[in-house]
């Protein structure tokens, strides 16, 4: 059961890196083309093109890896298959999860940058959730709702706000970061 919960909580890395990785490869034109909505920015400058993809497509190439180390282990285990489409859609669904709370907080009045709890550490994992669940549907319910893929569901929501509050401490120090949050 330990490894199930183990293979559940790993097959969730490409959406937990997506966005970390979309701050490396992120700058160039906003994905809103600087447009408003209502005399609000759509999403900021924040959210740009290169993110996008090249979060996206490094997050699943890490998912792939991952995917072949995992292998052998989940041969054992064959009701929690991964396969190319749900890595590809919980790493792109992080960031389209990502850029909704960015709409969500710009219509909320809140500027590029600042704390929003709850949505800050969960609007990926809502994202990857819900184009995962469109895409692929029988992986999705058989990995994350079915037990015990349910007890490593369980252990990424309570641990995600601690690893994304790290995460964003070391962007920070590193300089890829404006703010600690």
């Amino acid at each position: 059961m330990i490894e199930s919960i183990l293979i559940v909580i790993l097959s969730f890395i490409p959406a937990m890196i997506a966005n970390s990785l979309a701050v490396v490869f992120g700058g160039g034109p906003p994905i809103d083309g600087g447009k408003k909505l209502k005399g609000k920015r759509i999403l900021g400058d924040g959210k740009t093109w290169r993110g996008l993809f090249g979060g996206g497509s490094s997050a699943t190439m890490v998912g792939i890896v991952l995917y072949f180390l995992l292998r052998p282990f989940i041969s054992l285990y064959p009701d929690l298959p991964l396969g190319l489409i749900p890595i590809l859609s919980l790493s792109f669904g992080a960031l389209l999860g990502d850029i909704g709370g960015s709409f969500i907080k710009r219509r909320m009045g809140k500027k590029r940058g600042a704390k929003s709890p709850i949505i800050d550490q969960y609007d990926f994992v809502v994202g990857s959730f819900i184009l995962t669940f469109i895409v692929s549907h029988g992986w999705f319910a058989d990995t994350y709702f079915d037990f015990p893929g349910i007890l490593g569901t369980i252990v990424i929501m309570l641990v995600l706000p601690l690893l994304h509050r790290g995460v964003n401490i070391i962007g920070y120090k590193l300089g890829l970061k404006k703010e600690p949050w």
